[in-house]
């Protein structure tokens, strides 16, 4: 359910001549003509990512988004995956633009101000290619070049950020993977906003996230400073977005299942319920048949279809047992405030690691489900009801404190631990996470 910055630099850098592919090159600068058709390629993958997701998108795909032919389309890029690291090394430079003429980042409202205008910059970058946010875990795990361009890109954006503090208490071998985490969680919650925002548009928008990661970052940055970032900001409250009907009967089949699979004389289903999950992250929601899934299980299609209608029906089964066992890794932050009080920073790194243990198991799934939810009616329906259960959950853990908004606030929190439990993280990165849930979110004011 994660999404990172999509930053890797590609060539040729946008501004200088586009060179055309082999075997177009004797005429290798194209003109104003030119231009236009290598434009109209990049809109069209970005809606076919939209649309389909990175997996499914294919070059004939982008080329009929884009209205023009194959031929046309290779004279440009060698693939979808060309496609992919130009539109990405566009939001990385966007990105480091965004930091031109900000302002020194200070406790002060002046300072606030400053981080409040480049949020809302990097709201806008987010904005315009959604679609790349979300494809780029699936993206990145199959292009290499991607991954580590964006690694590089990544630790150059956060010295940039770090560049512009003044007078933080983050202790400084603490500050790179705070400003690491602080890109993370930014990408994460602009994600989980919009999700929110497509059932409940009046009460999740833009400013009023965006007032809420500032808010969150800064008290992170700086402690909590009255009128500064503990405002209330004025917004109503969130209100409750239910759990449609339709996965509610998705929770109950899929405890059926579970039940019969530990019966005697259930390999099958057993076996089936083991590889699922790593066949469809391997294979993505579209790209999954039923002969990869009785391959990884050793068994017969009629052992699949004894159990199972068609396989976007068990894609369905297994993305809502995954989602099972992450909100039970969720509940799991009432643990930490139930006492009264501040927050044990030993109890709160137990339970960022707890978390990430089964975000490691079921976080590719995760990734799936929201791929299967452009396409597919009962996930697309299922999600803001499902993600607003977690929020309320993070919610419920920020009750007690007296400051802040504290309906917005859960989304940056809920955002933030995903994003941790995207990946395994080294120790500083559990420090700099643990920092940033403590004092820009836990502490009681």
């Amino acid at each position: 359910m994660t999404s990172r910055a999509p930053d890797a630099q590609p060539e040729p850098v946008p501004g200088a001549p586009i060179p055309r592919r082999a075997p177009f090159s004797e005429n290798p600068v194209v003109g104003a003509r030119g231009l236009r058709t290598q434009q109209r390629i990049l809109e069209g993958a970005l809606r076919a990512f939209a649309e389909v997701g990175y997996e499914a998108t294919t070059v004939e795909r982008i080329a009929q988004d884009a209205e023009c032919s194959r031929v046309a389309f290779y004279q440009y890029f060698s693939g979808k995956d060309e496609v992919f690291r130009h539109l990405a090394g566009e939001v990385a430079r966007q990105l480091e633009a965004s930091f031109e003429g900000m302002a020194t980042v200070t406790a002060d409202a002046e300072g606030w101000s400053s981080l409040r205008a480049w949020v809302e910059r990097h709201a806008s970058i987010h904005a315009s290619y959604e679609p790349l946010y979300r494809s780029f875990d699936a993206a990145a795990g199959t292009d290499e070049a991607l991954a580590g361009g964006s690694a590089r890109v990544a630790a150059h954006h956060s010295e940039l950020l770090l560049s512009k503090l003044q007078g933080t208490i983050v202790r400084p071998a603490l500050r790179q993977p705070l400003a690491h985490v602080v890109f993370t969680t930014l990408a994460r919650t602009l994600d989980v906003a919009s999700l929110l925002r497509s059932a409940a548009p009046d009460d999740y928008s833009r400013e009023r996230v965006e007032d809420a990661v500032t808010d969150v970052i800064h008290r992170a940055l700086f402690g909590i400073v009255s009128d500064v970032n503990a405002r209330s900001h004025g917004y109503r409250p969130a209100p409750e977005l239910e759990i449609s009907d339709s996965l509610t009967e998705m929770f109950r089949r899929v405890a059926a299942l579970d039940a019969e699979a530990a019966q005697p004389g259930r390999r099958a289903l057993a076996s089936l319920l083991a590889v699922g999950e790593d066949v469809i992250a391997e294979r993505g929601y579209r790209g999954t048949r039923v002969e990869d899934l009785v391959a990884a299980a050793g068994l017969s299609r009629g052992a699949f279809y004894r159990y199972f209608e068609n396989v976007h029906e068990f894609v369905r089964i297994v993305a809502t047992r995954a989602l099972r066992d992450m909100t039970g890794a969720v509940t799991r932050v009432s643990e930490l405030t139930s006492a009264g009080g501040e927050v044990a920073p030993a109890d709160l790194r137990r339970w960022l690691q707890g978390f990430a243990e089964v975000s490691s198991q079921h976080g590719a799934m995760m990734r799936v489900w929201t791929d299967a939810g452009r396409t597919d009616d009962l996930l697309q329906s299922s999600g803001p009801g499902a993600f607003d259960w977690g929020r309320r959950q993070m919610a419920a853990s920020l009750a007690s404190r007296a400051y802040g908004d504290v309906d917005a606030d859960a989304v940056v929190m809920l955002a933030m631990v995903e994003g941790f439990g995207s990946r395994p993280r080294s120790e500083a990165e559990l420090d700099a996470t643990a920092h940033l849930v403590l004092h820009g979110l836990l502490t009681p004011g």
